[in-house]
């Protein structure tokens, strides 16, 4: 078993699955609506806690009902919580507007300032996973002790972070070829980055050492209209295959083959 920290947000998402596409002074309807928990710590930290891994999760929720019952969900998942912070306040939902044809929109708070990930002591683990902007200096110390770390493309300004590998969608990146992308995520990785993956939804997942390419073309493909939480749920399989000790290669293939499995099982299930 393996010990994983994974520092990243819990979010409760209300899905509102649209009727029609969104369009300017349209009357929209909607077929469902639904709250449940998301965030990059979420769906990654249960993905490995499920493939047996030792979970510790930092990240931060607010002490109200919302905040508790996740917290209560998160431990029956076997996540360890004990560096998950309780913030007084209320908890606020993320809307996401999913149209028929899984184009999302997500909204947030304007102007809602959220705290840095930090623990209250050193951390330590076989591999570290981080999806989130800022984290405090005494976190980003105990990266630098972890021997592999996986790190989420940040979209907007961050903390720099230790990390050997980092995990984006090509379509964040619209236009720029791949050393271009590699260059951004090393002034965001520093000298530890040894691979940039990109996924391309149901093309070839891109491996880019900063001068050899390599593809892996995804071996089973689906088509569902939501897929909120693929990406996260790819992350933490792929970081599964490498403590497992599978190259690159078959740690993206497994990861690809894995999530469409998941996306296809929570389709048929709702």
């Amino acid at each position: 078993m393996s010990r994983v920290i994974v520092v990243g947000h819990v979010n409760h998402d209300q899905v509102w699955s649209l009727s029609s596409p969104l369009a300017s002074g349209a009357r929209l309807t909607y077929s469902d609506r639904v709250v449940r928990l998301g965030g990059g710590g979420f769906h990654t930290g249960t993905r490995l806690a499920k493939l047996g891994n030792d979970v510790r999760l930092i990240s931060n929720l607010m002490d109200d009902g919302h905040g508790r019952a996740a917290l209560a969900e998160l431990r029956a998942s076997g996540i360890d919580t004990g560096y998950v912070t309780m913030w007084a306040g209320e908890t606020r939902f993320t809307e996401i507007l999913l149209e028929p044809n899984g184009e999302r929109t997500i909204l947030n708070t304007s102007g809602q300032l959220r705290p840095p990930f930090a623990a209250p002591e050193p951390v330590s683990g076989d591999a570290a996973y981080l999806n989130a902007l800022v984290l405090d200096d005494g976190l980003v110390a105990s990266l630098r002790t972890i021997p592999l770390v996986v790190s989420q493309f940040p979209l907007r300004s961050t903390s720099h972070r230790p990390a050997d590998i980092v995990i984006g969608s090509r379509a964040d990146f619209p236009g720029e070829n791949t050393h271009a992308i590699w260059e951004r995520a090393s002034r965001i990785a520093g000298p530890r980055l040894r691979t940039l993956v990109l996924t391309d939804g149901m093309l070839p997942i891109s491996l880019y050492d900063g001068e050899a390419l390599n593809h892996v073309t995804p071996l089973k493909q689906v088509s569902v209209p939501d897929t909120i939480g693929a990406g996260d749920c790819f992350a933490g399989i792929f970081l599964h295959g490498l403590l497992q000790g599978l190259t690159l290669e078959l740690s993206a293939e497994q990861a690809s083959r894995q999530t469409a499995e998941w996306l296809s099982e929570r389709s048929r299930t709702g």
